[in-house]
């Protein structure tokens, strides 16, 4: 028996053709294995012939199911429901959500998600989500905090992205480092740093990045000698910034008002001040003579999780990060 109940969100035709599109990806009728019949559909259903034809008409233009006069209805394609969970929208974010997605055949259907670092949201769409998706693609909403929940889906289903600094060998997983990776890039940015007298790292306590990076920021420091200070403030004003300082930034957000300030104050980035902030994007490449950024290759991350997708093979590995040099430091 075919069994759906209706709600007043969008209309019947298209609430009993995602019904029908789910039975076939969680694998109730398998490609080329025949559907109920119109006839069969409407009683079961309790609706009208021609709402059934018409939910079968949407399944034939998307191609998820075919008819001939001897076979009736039919899975063409069965289709595959991904449910990708970001944490927050943002332009690198976005960089990884169309590397993973621009390469997917017409029959996989991705649903967009994001928890905004609230475990109590991503605990909810996690069990709301339980045996109607095919693949699970998480980032979880912390960098060393395991989430139980993620032990209610089946572990081959799921790939971790982004966040995992706990134990993760049964699932599937592409992450970015963050702690000793940070030390490894500053290192790798020694010469430059020199240029300045002290480092300060402006992290506010607020800021869902993992704090303990600061502590390697700090290692860095001294074990190369310099003066340097955490700015944990929630805001940046003119009196944090100063002539001959290398600032790292972890927020997008206090980088706008860091260079706004260097505007006021008549600092050349590069020149004045030192800046390295974290994550990349193409905005970073067109403000002032470019800055400089600690990032992982999300596009990367994005066409490994499509792989992942395609071929269901489980994969381990870390996205390597990287400084990439521009002319603010």
């Amino acid at each position: 028996m075919f069994e759906i109940e209706f709600s007043q969100q969008t209309t019947k035709v298209k609430q009993l053709a995602d019904a029908i599109q789910d039975a076939i990806s969680i694998g109730e009728y398998s490609e080329g294995s025949s559907l109920p019949s119109i006839n069969d559909l409407s009683k079961q259903c309790h609706v009208a012939r021609d709402t059934v034809f018409k939910a079968f008409q949407l399944l034939k233009e998307s191609g998820v199911i075919e008819s001939t006069p001897t076979k009736g209805y039919y899975v063409a394609n069965s289709m595959t429901n991904i449910l990708v969970m970001f944490d927050i929208f943002s332009p690198y974010k976005n960089d990884m959500y169309h590397a993973l997605t621009n390469k997917l055949p017409v029959n996989y259907k991705v649903d967009l998600y994001f928890h905004h670092y609230n475990h109590k949201i991503f605990d909810s769409i996690i069990r709301n989500s339980i045996g109607k998706y095919n693949l699970y693609l998480i980032m979880n909403y912390a960098n060393d905090l395991y989430s139980k929940v993620l032990d209610e889906l089946d572990s081959n289903r799921v790939l971790l992205l982004d966040f995992g600094k706990f134990e993760k060998e049964k699932y599937a997983y592409i992450c970015q480092g963050f702690d000793n990776t940070l030390y490894e890039c500053l290192l790798s940015g020694l010469e430059l740093f020199k240029k300045y007298r002290k480092i300060s790292m402006i992290f506010p306590l607020s800021s869902e990045h993992p704090r303990s990076c600061i502590g390697f920021f700090e290692k860095f420091c001294k074990d190369y000698s310099f003066d340097h200070e955490l700015i944990s403030k929630e805001s940046i004003t003119e009196h944090d910034v100063h002539k001959h300082n290398a600032y790292l930034i972890v927020r997008h957000s206090d980088l706008i008002e860091f260079t706004k300030i260097c505007r006021k104050k008549g600092l050349v980035m590069g020149k004045d001040v030192g800046v390295v902030t974290i994550n990349d994007a193409p905005m970073l490449e067109v403000i002032e003579n470019g800055i400089t950024s600690i990032s992982t290759n999300f596009k990367q991350m994005g066409s490994l999780a499509s792989e992942f997708i395609k071929t269901k093979q489980k994969i381990q590995t870390y996205v390597p990060t990287q400084l990439i040099v521009r002319g603010s430091l």
